[in-house]
């Protein structure tokens, strides 16, 4: 049984960005520990805590609300990592409407209408620098008693206590609980000839991601709509930006393209502005896929 909790959904991207922390043990660790509360009205429904061996290092309300943090080596790994920051800042925002969601479901599973909830997370991941040696790990608490632990390695849940068996069957058939990444189908899309092209990304996951137009190998926002996150009922996600090609000259249309970018994941998806992959009711679209576990 534990008290505190973490949530990483990634462990190998906190590590990439956590090796700068570290210059005179061997041995490392890196700790997050979530609480979210339900009905709990003297706690907040959710608090997030990261630690790099045993040391606070961060927490979402630092995060979201851009608070500077006080050792020099978290500010400058801060200022240098922009895009894991962009990552976590999104993860942050989403933290408390996960795991409200989260406790709904255990909550169901237990009939459990009204009282007090809490639920605890803590994971995260150790490993030697001298072995090579890594170890990840991640594990719930409902209540104050433990309730389910993950093997990473197998992608299987361990129910803790009887209590967490009908969430184990459900958890080990939704994606979100196995950290999954599903790249998206990628198309440009056009209803007339008139009308704005549409660079539409749809079942990806997770959502923090980003799509945006590119004119030269520059971002691009100029007579740019941007469209937001809509889910699917499979847990994964769609989103669309619209660029206005009405005053772009043919010869320019081979300076843009649209670019899908899923923080977790190094490889981009790329779309030239082309009137031969556009989707219409006579064209062709492009399409691209793919998973990664």
């Amino acid at each position: 049984m534990f008290n505190k909790s973490i949530k990483t959904k990634n462990c190998f991207v906190v590590y990439f960005s956590c090796n700068i922390f570290f210059f005179f043990t061997a041995k490392h660790s890196l700790e997050y520990f979530c609480t979210a509360a339900s009905g709990v009205k003297e706690f907040p429904e959710f608090v997030g805590v990261a630690t790099v061996d045993k040391d606070f290092v961060g927490s979402c309300s630092m995060i979201i609300h851009r608070k500077e943090p006080k050792q020099t080596v978290i500010k400058k790994f801060f200022e240098e990592n922009s895009k894991e920051m962009r990552m976590y800042f999104l993860e942050c925002q989403d933290n408390e409407r996960f795991y409200a969601s989260v406790i709904d479901g255990i909550k169901k599973h237990l009939n459990q209408k009204t009282g007090k909830h809490v639920l605890q997370q803590h994971s995260g991941c150790e490993w030697d620098d001298e072995t090579g040696e890594t170890k990840s790990f991640n594990r719930y608490a409902y209540d104050g008693d433990d309730f389910l632990k993950l093997d990473l390695l197998k992608h299987e849940w361990t129910a803790l206590t009887e209590k967490a068996l009908a969430t184990k069957l459900t958890w080990e058939n939704n994606k979100i609980f196995f950290f999954s990444v599903v790249l998206p189908s990628v198309s440009l899309l056009q209803r007339s000839n008139s009308s704005l092209v549409s660079c539409h990304a749809t079942g990806f996951f997770p959502d923090m991601v980003d799509l945006f137009w590119m004119k030269d190998g520059e971002e691009f926002h100029e007579d740019v709509e941007k469209g937001e996150i809509l889910p699917h009922n499979d847990e994964t996600f769609q989103m669309s930006i619209y660029l206005n090609t009405s005053s772009l000259p043919p010869k320019d249309w081979k300076k843009f393209s649209c670019v899908f970018q899923l923080f977790r994941n190094q490889k981009n998806i790329t779309i030239s502005l082309d009137k031969t992959k556009i989707r219409t009711n006579k064209a062709t679209y492009v399409k691209n896929t793919g998973l990664f576990n």
